[in-house]
C-alpha cells in the first residue's frame, strides 16, 4: 500500500535523485515545477521500492502522474489501483508518454481508457537556438528584440541571488495587480507558488533572471534543471506594454545561463490557441507527446 504525505521542500534531493536516472524530459517530472502547482492543486507523494507517486484531487477526478523509478510498470500502475479504492473520484494518470500508453493499453484495457494528450504536451527547443535567434525563421524575433534594445538602450540583464529576492517578489507583486484578478484562485496560487521557489531559491538548485530598465525590473524568468541536458522554464513574466520584453528575457537567459544545457523546455500551451502560436513560433525542435489514462 503506497503512504502518501504532502510534498515540501526537504523532499527535493531523495525525489530528483530518483527521477534524474529515468532520463525523463517532461517538466512534470521537475521538482520545483511540482512545488508551483501543488499550490494550485495540493500535491501529495510516496516512494515505494524506489519509485516516486504523485497525487493530487482535482474538482473531477484524483490524477496521478505517471510513476517514475525501479519498480516494474504493471506493479507501480496496480498499487495506484489499489490506492484509487479509497477515494470516490474517478482517476487520470497523466505525463505518459506512447510506448508507456501501449503498455497500458495492452495490460489495463478494461481499466482505462488512453488519450493523446496535445494540450498538455511540451515544447522542447535547443538552447543554441533560443540563445542566438539563427536565421530567417527568427527574424521576426530578433525585430522584437532590436525594437527593445533601441528603446531601452540601457537596460540590464541581472542574475536572480540571494541579495535580490525581494526585488523579485516586489516586481511579481506588481505584475499581479496589473495583470491579474484577486478573486481568480488560479493566479493567486501560481503567486504562492512562486513565493515558495523564491524563499527557496537556493535550496532548489533554481536559475533565475531578471530585466531592468533605469534600475526597474520589467521581466523575470526562473528555471530549473529536469536532467543534465534539459532545463525546464517555470516561470517567465513580463510587462506587456514594454515592447520586446519577453523576447530580450527570452533570448538573454538562454544564451547567459542556460549554455550548459541542450535543451530549453518551456511546457506546454493548456490548449490556449494564443500560447500555441507563441510557441511555435519559435521553432521546436521536438513537442513531447503526452497521454492521460482515465479510469473507465
Amino acid at each position: 500500500m503506497l503512504k502518501f504525505r504532502p510534498i515540501k521542500v526537504q523532499d527535493f534531493e531523495t525525489v530528483s535523485n530518483i527521477l534524474n536516472k529515468s532520463n525523463i524530459d517532461n517538466c512534470e517530472y521537475c521538482f520545483p515545477t511540482m512545488l508551483v502547482w501543488g499550490h494550485r492543486h495540493p500535491c501529495e507523494i510516496a516512494i515505494e521500492k524506489d519509485t516516486f507517486f504523485l497525487r493530487s484531487e482535482g474538482h473531477e477526478h484524483i490524477w496521478y502522474l505517471y510513476p517514475k523509478g525501479k519498480m516494474d510498470n504493471i506493479e507501480s500502475v496496480n498499487l495506484i489501483l489499489e490506492d484509487s479504492l479509497s477515494h470516490k473520484k474517478p482517476i487520470c494518470i497523466y505525463g505518459f508518454d506512447s510506448e508507456e500508453a501501449e503498455m497500458l493499453k495492452e495490460n489495463f484495457f478494461e481499466e482505462f481508457d488512453i488519450k493523446y494528450d496535445r494540450d498538455g504536451s511540451d515544447y522542447v527547443y535547443n538552447q543554441i537556438d533560443l540563445a542566438t535567434l539563427p536565421g530567417k525563421k527568427y527574424q521576426k524575433k530578433r525585430n522584437h528584440v532590436s525594437r527593445f534594445l533601441r528603446e531601452n538602450p540601457n537596460y540590464n540583464f541581472v542574475k536572480i541571488a540571494p541579495g535580490n529576492i525581494n526585488k523579485v517578489k516586489n516586481f511579481v507583486d506588481e505584475w499581479c495587480k496589473k495583470y491579474e484578478h484577486d478573486d481568480d484562485w488560479n493566479f493567486i496560487s501560481e503567486k504562492q507558488g512562486i513565493y515558495e521557489l523564491l524563499d527557496n531559491y537556493e535550496e532548489l538548485k533554481l536559475i533565475g533572471a531578471m530585466i531592468e530598465v533605469d534600475d526597474k525590473v520589467v521581466a523575470i524568468t526562473i528555471a530549473a534543471a529536469i536532467n543534465s541536458k534539459t532545463v525546464d522554464i517555470i516561470v517567465e513574466k513580463a510587462y506587456h506594454e514594454i515592447n520586446g520584453a519577453y523576447a530580450i528575457i527570452n533570448r538573454d537567459f538562454a544564451s547567459n545561463c542556460l549554455s550548459n544545457f541542450e535543451f530549453i523546455n518551456r511546457e506546454d500551451d493548456l490548449g490556449l490557441e494564443n500560447l500555441r502560436k507563441s510557441k511555435l513560433s519559435y521553432f521546436p525542435c521536438k513537442i513531447l507527446d503526452k497521454y492521460t489514462a482515465q479510469s473507465i
